[in-house]
């Protein structure tokens, strides 16, 4: 989370780095925040600062909220401000030096702290726009793979169905001592019927036959 105690330690740092002559020029490399799915990498120099264009007709404030349970940003740009006529007859306390030495350090730092929310802000977005599109990617896969899933599934029973279907008409086809066709419906009726047909044939014989190892046994 961006401070303004970190921008101010980080402002500070440079701007001794800049009076003690140590750089002649400090500039910031951050990405500008667009939108959600947009941030530009941008140039900006902090030291020296310009005595023209300190006043930007391009801020802009953001306002993140949740609509429709969906992120987004409401944008609003900050029109140009116009410097204010000072009467002549105001009389400062300090010299305007003195003045101007305590307001640089602030502007500097609100400077700073801009660049890092910028940044910040760019980095959620590129963050949330690569899990959504990362969950997408998921919904899809998952729904493309239950699909397939499916159809195999479906094959493979349509596959048992043929195999049972081709073996119930091979029975039927049959004319050996398998039993009688599929679907035939037993009921005591024929089986009685079929019982004194085969005694009064001489089919079925008086006394039940006993396989032994010498032979039937009756």
């Amino acid at each position: 989370t961006v401070t303004a105690k970190e921008s101010t330690a980080i402002a500070e740092a440079v701007r001794n780095l800049f009076l003690s002559g140590e750089v002649d020029k400090v500039e910031a490399v951050y990405g500008k925040f667009i939108n959600l799915v947009t941030n530009e990498p941008s140039i900006r120099t902090i030291l020296p600062l310009s005595p023209t264009g300190i006043e930007n007709a391009e801020d802009e404030t953001f306002k993140m909220s949740s609509e429709d349970g969906k992120l987004k940003t409401e944008k609003v740009k900050q029109g140009k401000v116009q410097a204010k006529e000072i009467e002549s007859d105001v009389i400062f306390d300090q010299p305007p030096a003195t003045i101007l030495s305590s307001m640089l350090p602030l502007y500097l730092n609100s400077q700073v702290l801009a660049m890092m929310f910028d940044g910040q802000a760019s980095e959620l977005s590129a963050r949330m726009t690569a899990m959504k599109a990362a969950t997408d990617n998921a919904k899809e896969l998952a729904e493309t793979l239950t699909t397939k899933f499916n159809k195999k599934r479906q094959a493979a029973i349509t596959q048992e169905l043929c195999e049972i279907c081709s073996a119930g008409l091979a029975l039927e086809d049959s004319s050996g001592d398998e039993g009688p066709p599929m679907g035939a419906i037993e009921t005591p009726e024929n089986v009685l019927a079929d019982l004194v047909l085969e005694l009064d044939t001489g089919s079925i014989p008086d006394t039940p036959t006993i396989e032994t190892v010498d032979g039937p046994y009756r």
